[in-house]
C-alpha cells in the first residue's frame, strides 16, 4: 500500500459507481487511478475526491502500473472555492496549470508546496490577481519553463527598464531586436513590478494572460479554463 498527500486534478466517470481520478501527489507526482464504488462509499471517500480538498491518499498498484485508490482522509478543505464562482474558476486554472506543466509520475515537492500555499492564500481572502501571477511565475520556474527576463533572447544584452516579450523566443527581446515586430508585447523586464503608467489590476491581468499563452506555446497544450478567465473581463 502506498500513501501520499494529494489533490484531485480531474475526475471522470468510469461506470455507474466508479471514477478514474487524475491526482497530484506529493510523493509520486501526477498519477491516475481507479476509485471503485467512489459514488457509493461514504466511509472510504465521503466526498473527499473533489477539487480543492487536500487529503491523505492510500492506493495500491498492480503489475502493469494500474493504480487502485483505496481511501482518502481529509487534511484541509478549501471551502471558499465552492461558494465563490470567480475563486472556483481561478482554482480550476491553478489545477490545470499543474496538469499541463508536469509530466506523469515525477514528484515535485516544491510545486506541491506552492499549490498548498496558493490555495491557502486565496482561501484566506488574499487578492486573487497577484496570487495567481506569483503562482504562474513560480510554477513555470520550478517545472523548467522559466521565461528569461534578464537578458535579450537574441543578442544577449542585459535588459533595461522596458523591453519586448517574445513568447516564441522564451523571454525578453531588447528594443533594438524587437523593434518593428508586431507580434511582440512591450512590458517591464520584471513582471512582478508595476508602474504608475498602468492600472494595477489591468497590469497584472495582462501578465497573467501573457504567461498563459507562454505556457500553452511551450508545452503544446491548451488551457480549457482560458475561456472562463476571459469571461471575467480582466
Amino acid at each position: 500500500m502506498k500513501i501520499s498527500e494529494a489533490f484531485v486534478l480531474r475526475k471522470i466517470e468510469f461506470s455507474e459507481a466508479d471514477y478514474i481520478i487524475s491526482l497530484f501527489t506529493r510523493d509520486y507526482g501526477k498519477i491516475k487511478g481507479l476509485a471503485k464504488n467512489a459514488k457509493k462509499s461514504r466511509k472510504r471517500f465521503g466526498g473527499r475526491l473533489e477539487p480543492f480538498v487536500h487529503f491523505q491518499l492510500r492506493f495500491r498498484e498492480r503489475l502493469g502500473g494500474m493504480k487502485f485508490i483505496e481511501d482518502a482522509e481529509t487534511i484541509r478543505v478549501f471551502s471558499t472555492f465552492m461558494g465563490d464562482i470567480q475563486l472556483f474558476i481561478w482554482g480550476s486554472f491553478i489545477l490545470e496549470n499543474i496538469e499541463i506543466l508536469l509530466p506523469e509520475e515525477e514528484p515535485n515537492n516544491d510545486i506541491f508546496d506552492l499549490l498548498v500555499h496558493t490555495l491557502s492564500a486565496l482561501d484566506n481572502g488574499k487578492p486573487p490577481l497577484p496570487v495567481i501571477l506569483n503562482f504562474q511565475l513560480t510554477s513555470l520556474s520550478l517545472s523548467g519553463y522559466k521565461p528569461n527576463f534578464d537578458s535579450c533572447a537574441e543578442c544577449g544584452n542585459n535588459m533595461l527598464r522596458e523591453a519586448f516579450f517574445s513568447i516564441k523566443n522564451g523571454g525578453m527581446l531588447c528594443k533594438d531586436c524587437g523593434e518593428g515586430r508586431s507580434s511582440l508585447i512591450l512590458v517591464s523586464k520584471e513582471p512582478r513590478r508595476l508602474y504608475d503608467t498602468e492600472d494595477y489590476s489591468e497590469s497584472i491581468s495582462r501578465r497573467i494572460k501573457l504567461l498563459s499563452k507562454f505556457t500553452e506555446y511551450h508545452t503544446g497544450k491548451e488551457f480549457k479554463s482560458s475561456k472562463f478567465i476571459k469571461e471575467l473581463n480582466l
